[in-house]
């Protein structure tokens, strides 16, 4: 990660911020967001947020606000990679693994004095897939229907119950893909792309490595039977993922890139990125892309993960 700062005595008074009125916690955040002088509240659509991102990059903005989860952060990305307009991250989502990867604050008002008050911006890594970009992680196989399950039941519950349900749900109906990986065929029923190496111990399971190498972590999950990913998923739940990978069950690899393409050459798949599903021409083609997003970040700690 790569770091430098920005003069504060040139940011405007006020500062954008945008934000989807609609999505998750938006409609109690507004509340507490319009009674701050400093922002200029933009309410935004998915379909307007990169137009809108846009503009303010064409008018020399330096930094700008986005509130939302880990998807609406990675939709902004999109928008901002490659120019000099940093990102602030206000996380509004349920997880918020980025903001936890970067070590960025997640309570609201230290957000919002971190976008006022930080000189320091970070260039941080990100990965696509095809033209699309993802921030934290990719999967492809079982993570798809099981996404697809829980916003059906996310209707009628709680986020926590929702995925509780969908994850019996697929393992109910666990099925394995016959795939290419860099056309060598595989049988999987998941794989999983992270952005930069991460740590596969009982500990920080699923979070990025303290040591992390500047790649992409593939991880290929090579149990096809329910009984066997029942085990393999008690193994990883009482002892983490790296005995698995030292044994047949789980393959990981440190890629720069990779080629995913499916077996019955379909045009198209569905591939999760962020916890969003996209449809994704085929075969996939995985990238990952250092330094390529400015994040402001506290000026007093350097994420671990650099």
């Amino acid at each position: 990660m790569q770091t430098h700062t920005q003069d504060l005595t040139k940011l405007p008074e006020r500062l954008p911020l945008f934000i989807n009125p609609h999505a998750g916690s938006a409609p109690a955040l507004l509340e507490q967001l319009r009674q701050q002088e400093r922002l200029i509240i933009h309410e935004v659509t998915p379909d307007t947020l990169r137009a809108a991102l846009q503009a303010e990059i064409a008018a020399g903005t330096p930094r700008v606000l986005v509130c939302g989860g880990d998807g609406t952060l990675a939709l902004a990305a999109s928008a901002l990679v490659g120019s000099q307009t940093a990102m602030v991250v206000v996380a509004g989502g349920t997880l918020n693994h980025f903001a936890h990867n970067w070590q960025l604050p997640t309570e609201l008002n230290t957000a919002l004095d971190l976008a006022f008050a930080s000189p320091q911006v970070a260039a941080v890594d990100v990965g696509y897939v095809n033209q699309a970009l993802f921030l934290n992680t990719s999967s492809v196989g079982a993570y798809v229907h099981f996404v697809r399950a829980r916003e059906l039941y996310e209707t009628k519950m709680s986020y926590r119950l929702a995925s509780i349900r969908a994850g019996f749900k697929g393992l109910l109906r666990l099925r394995s893909s016959r795939l290419y990986v860099n056309s060598k065929k595989i049988r999987s029923p998941l794989i999983f792309i992270g952005v930069r190496e991460r740590d596969i111990s009982l500990s920080g399971l699923g979070a990025v490595h303290a040591n992390s190498q500047h790649v992409l972590h593939m991880l290929i999950v090579k149990t096809t039977t329910y009984w066997s990913l029942t085990k393999l998923i008690f193994n990883v739940m009482f002892r983490g993922l790296e005995p698995a990978t030292k044994s047949e069950n789980v393959d990981s690899q440190l890629v720069e890139q990779v080629m995913i393409n499916n077996s019955h050459h379909k045009r198209s798949i569905y591939v999760a990125l962020d916890g969003e599903l996209t449809l994704q021409t085929t075969p996939l083609e995985y990238r990952y892309v250092p330094n390529a997003l400015l994040v402001v970040t506290p000026s007093v700690t350097i994420s671990a993960t650099e």
